[in-house]
C-alpha cells in the first residue's frame, strides 16, 4: 500500500492525534504560558548546580531546594527533586548552561531520543514524528518533565538495551517491568551491573550522603504524599489507581493488569499494565503508553470491534481525560490493556525472538 492510500485510510486516525495535540495545548494554556522558573524542570537545574558544587545533599531538602531556585531565578512554587543520585549524572550538564538553553535543548533532546527509540517499532508508512506529537509527550514538554526522556528509555530496554534499562531505575516505580523483560531475554546480570556501576559511581562521586537524603527525604516524602492523602492538584494529573479507588481498588485492578500480561507481555502492554500497577504515575510520564494505543489504531482499526476502537481511542487521550478526574484514568487503561493483549502489535528490527515481524502496511 503507497503512502498516500495509508494516509488517506487512516484520516480518522490523524485526527484523533490532531485532536490529542490541540487538547494538549488548550488545557495546558497556563503551563504553556508560565516562566520557565516555575516548571518542573527548574528543580533538575537546580539540583544539578548544588551537585555540582558539592553539596548533593541539599537537592534533596525540599525548602532548601526552593529557597536556593527562587534566589537564582525567582521560583515561587514547591518544587522537589525525586530522582535518585544517579539522575545528577544528566542534571549537572543542563546546570552549566543558562536555564531557558537548558530547559528547550533537554525537552528537544529528549524528543529527538524519543523519535529514534520509536522508530523500530513503527510500521513503515506510520508518520514517525507522531511518536513526539502524543498529548503525554506535549504535555511532557509543557511541564519541563521527563515523560520522552523516561519513555526512550523504555523503547530501547525493550529493544534489548541493557544500559537502558539500568538507566530507567532513576524512575523504579514505573520502570520496573523492564526486569520482567531482562529476565525474558536473559538479561539479568547485564542489567544489575548496569544497575550497580551507576549506583557505586554517583555514590563515589557524591557521596553516600546524597543517597541516604535520597531515600530518608525524598522517597519518605512521596511515600508521606500518598499515605497522608494530601494531593492538592494530583487528582487531574495521576492516572495510577491508587488515589482514586484506594488500596483496595488498586489491588484489583493491578491484579487484572498482572493476569492480562501474563497473557501478553510486550512492550505496549507492559507500559499500560505499569500505570495500574504502579502507586503513581502521572499524565506527563505516558509517552509509550499514548504511542502503543495509537499505533494500535493504525495498525489494526479494521480487525477491532467498534467498541474497542472507541476504548483504544480513549486510552490515547488519557493524558487529558484524566483532568476531568483521576477516577477515569484506570478503567480506560484497563479496558484498553484488554484490547492490546487481543489485537497484538507485532514489530521487526527487535531483540526479541518472540516479536515477529508486522505487516508494514499501516493498515490491515
Amino acid at each position: 500500500m503507497d503512502q498516500h492510500t495509508s494516509l488517506r485510510r487512516n484520516g480518522l486516525v490523524f485526527a484523533l492525534w490532531a485532536l490529542g495535540a490541540l487538547g494538549a495545548v488548550l488545557l495546558f494554556r497556563d503551563t504553556l504560558g508560565s516562566h520557565l522558573a516555575n516548571r518542573d524542570f527548574v528543580a533538575v537545574w537546580v539540583a544539578g548546580k548544588l551537585a555540582l558544587s558539592g553539596q548533593a545533599v541539599r537537592a534533596y531538602d525540599h525548602a532548601n531546594l526552593l529557597a536556593v531556585a527562587h534566589q537564582m531565578v525567582g521560583t515561587t512554587p514547591l518544587i522537589a527533586y525525586p530522582y535518585p543520585p544517579h539522575a545528577l549524572f544528566l542534571a549537572i550538564p543542563l546546570s552549566l548552561l543558562p536555564l531557558p538553553v537548558a530547559y528547550w535543548g533537554w525537552q528537544a533532546f529528549s524528543a529527538a531520543f524519543f523519535y529514534i527509540a520509536a522508530r523500530p517499532y513503527a510500521p513503515t508508512n506510520f508518520p514517525k514524528i507522531l511518536a513526539i506529537l502524543t498529548p503525554a509527550a506535549l504535555i511532557s514538554v509543557g511541564f519541563g518533565q521527563v515523560g520522552l526522556f523516561f519513555g526512550a528509555l523504555w523503547l530501547f530496554a525493550f529493544n534489548g538495551s541493557a544500559l537502558a534499562a539500568g538507566a530507567l531505575t532513576f524512575k523504579p516505580h514505573l520502570g520496573f517491568l523492564v526486569a520482567c523483560e531482562a529476565a525474558r531475554r536473559k538479561e539479568v546480570l547485564r542489567v544489575v551491573a548496569v544497575a550497580i556501576a551507576m549506583v557505586g559511581l554517583s555514590a563515589a562521586l557524591f557521596g553516600i550522603d546524597a543517597w541516604r537524603a535520597w531515600l530518608t527525604e525524598a522517597v519518605v516524602h512521596q511515600v508521606g504524599d500518598l499515605a497522608g492523602r494530601d494531593y492538592t492538584n494530583w487528582y487531574n494529573k495521576m492516572t495510577t489507581p491508587f488515589l482514586g479507588f484506594g488500596i483496595v481498588g488498586w489491588f484489583f485492578f493491578a491484579a487484572a493488569a498482572i493476569g492480562l500480561l501474563f497473557m501478553r507481555f510486550d512492550v505496549f502492554t507492559a507500559a499500560t499494565a505499569s500505570f495500574l500497577i504502579a502507586p503513581y504515575g502521572f499524565h506527563y510520564d505516558m509517552s509509550v503508553v499514548c504511542l502503543g494505543f495509537g499505533l494500535l489504531l493504525f495498525s489494526k482499526r479494521a480487525t477491532m470491534a467498534p467498541w474497542q476502537t472507541f476504548i483504544v481511542a480513549l486510552g490515547f487521550l488519557v493524558p487529558l481525560i484524566v483532568g476531568l478526574g483521576t477516577w477515569f484514568a484506570p478503567p480506560l487503561l484497563l479496558a484498553g490493556l484488554y484490547v492490546q493483549v487481543k489485537h497484538p502489535l507485532q514489530f521487526h528490527d527487535l531483540g526479541s525472538a518472540s516479536l515477529t515481524r508486522e505487516d508494514a502496511s499501516g493498515a490491515e
